[in-house]
């Protein structure tokens, strides 16, 4: 898998007196960098900007301009077997080379036996009553064990697992994270780590012949001009296939992002 997606969350109660405070909220910029080498032959990126995407573990990240996280498209299976729907989502963690543990970011305000919740607001909600442990917060995720037509003045946000797939609209137990490169229009990500990202150009699916003709680029939430060297190699131009051939130079890909 590589270097597994870094997680955007707060920690809470770690800063002075008691203050949340980020975490891996993005990577070094290129200001902070003591020989920056920026991407070419146009200089898109600036000394804030960074390369590398993070995921996000709302509602307790904290995305912002200069840090943001990706964002993705779910469609959680429920306790039935059924599909939620395509939704708005966020990654909480990842499970796998291409599966997520992710949010529907749709606020809810009832619980279903069975199926799986993060808490997005307390309120005057008791949810250990409906399967939350006793130590519950923002953030928390549980299994209802109990039904409940309203959650009163709290809410929750649906979790499940999906894996990454190649459709903006994506189908029960699958989810999308679309990117753009060289302008193109929104095309998506089969695999993703913490700092490239594969597309779909081997075909749509996880077999060893579509993986090796995949095309790595490299990730990032704010530009997708330009190219970089590839670690190890000289930097010259690019030769044959993806799959028989050697990058030296990765694209930028800009992947989908939210700043709040």
């Amino acid at each position: 898998m590589g270097r597994p997606l870094k997680i955007q969350k707060t920690s809470t109660g770690s800063g002075s007196g008691g203050a949340s405070v980020g975490v891996d909220l993005g990577y070094p910029n290129f200001g902070s960098l003591t020989v920056p080498v920026f991407n070419s032959p146009t200089q898109t990126l600036n000394d804030a900007q960074y390369v590398g995407v993070v995921g996000g573990a709302a509602p307790t990240d904290t995305p912002s301009a200069t840090n943001p996280r990706v964002v993705v498209t779910v469609n959680i299976t429920l306790a039935t077997g059924s599909a939620a729907g395509s939704a708005t989502g966020y990654i909480i963690r990842q499970k796998g080379s291409h599966k997520y543990l992710v949010g529907d970011a749709t606020s809810r305000t009832a619980l279903v036996v069975g199926n799986a919740y993060i808490i997005a607001v307390v309120g005057n909600t008791d949810w250990i009553a409906y399967g939350a442990p006793s130590n519950y917060g923002v953030g928390t995720i549980f299994t209802a064990t109990a039904a409940l037509g309203s959650t009163g003045t709290g809410s929750v946000n649906l979790v499940g697992v999906c894996v990454l797939s190649d459709s903006g609209s994506p189908t029960n137990g699958n989810m999308s994270i679309a990117y753009i490169d060289n302008a193109s229009s929104d095309v998506y990500i089969s695999k993703l780590t913490n700092h490239f990202i594969l597309g779909w150009e081997g075909g749509s699916n996880y077999d060893s012949a579509s993986v090796t003709g995949d095309l790595r680029s490299l990730a990032n939430f704010f530009t997708d001009e330009g190219t970089m060297i590839k670690s190890g190699t000289t930097g010259a131009a690019n030769t044959g296939s993806v799959s028989a051939g050697q990058q030296n130079l990765l694209n930028l890909a800009l992947v989908e992002n939210t700043t709040s």
